[in-house]
């Protein structure tokens, strides 16, 4: 189904994402039926999966022109390209053009990364999001396998690499300046107040199931004897934090390309 909406889009609108990320992200949407509120693209580039969005709205009818329901925003704002609706300017390191308590659900795909500041940015979207409204943000997982060997060798993760320190623009890959894993995702938006957060991923990489094979019992004995003298220097931060503990040597966490957060207000 979304390959056949893919193809029906103007070919001028360009992604970075993979579709698999765009099905995974729908996918969790649509869970929440959003699509009668107000959704928001975050970091919306020239408007790929706006479009997508904008097509589940269309397709459920209900009250307001798409205008009113579906917002978009980004730094170069200029280079949105879907006609339906307009973009406006934001700085996602500084505080969003929104009042609070505006939208039912906000999408950021691939932007997380490319902040300084990932705690204004979970904070504003806690901010603007409705009691009860569903956050999904998207970011390379810097703990999947491959990723820790290369971070081990290298001292980058993957998809990151040195950035020219005598420019404010960071070119290379992309821009990836922030490399964030799940548990310091879940830090802020716990910190920010959401009170449900599950992470998922787009798909498993065949490389990693192979990496794996050789490094998940090493992986799990250091993580146990490790595990043990956090939870003998501080029960009560260990007690706070285990359900995330859990979560960081999990299978989706050490295969899974991407990471993707769902969180509630």
């Amino acid at each position: 189904m979304l390959k056949e909406v893919q193809m029906n889009l103007n070919s001028k609108i360009k992604t970075r994402s993979l579709p698999i990320t765009h099905e995974k992200v729908l996918d969790i949407l649509t869970k929440y039926k959003p699509w009668n509120g107000k959704i928001l693209d975050l970091g919306c580039g020239e408007g790929y999966f706006s479009s997508l969005v904008a097509k589940k709205i269309i397709e459920s009818g209900g009250q307001g022109s798409l205008k009113d329901r579906l917002f978009a925003c980004d730094y170069d704002y200029e280079e949105f390209k879907y006609e339906r609706i307009k973009a406006d300017f934001c700085d996602c390191n500084e505080k969003l053009p929104y009042q609070d308590n505006t939208f039912d659900a906000v999408f950021s795909i691939e932007v997380i990364e490319h902040l300084e500041n990932i705690f204004n940015f979970v904070n504003e979207i806690y901010r603007i999001l409705k009691p009860g409204g569903v956050a999904v943000i998207t970011t390379p997982n810097i703990l999947n396998i491959n990723s820790r060997i290369r971070f081990f060798i290298l001292g980058f993760h993957l998809l990151y690499n040195p950035l020219p320190i005598s420019s404010k623009d960071a070119k290379g890959l992309g821009g990836h300046i922030n490399p964030v894993s799940c548990y310091y995702l879940a830090y802020a938006f716990k910190r920010a107040g959401f009170r449900e957060i599950r992470f998922h991923t787009d798909r498993l990489k065949n490389s990693a199931k192979f990496l794996l094979f050789f490094f998940y019992l090493p992986i799990r004995i250091l993580e146990k004897l490790i595990m043990r003298k956090i939870k003998r220097d501080d029960l009560g931060v260990y007690i706070e934090n285990q359900e995330i503990l859990r979560e960081i040597n999990s299978f989706p966490m050490l295969l899974g390309r991407t990471l993707i957060v769902e969180a509630i207000k």
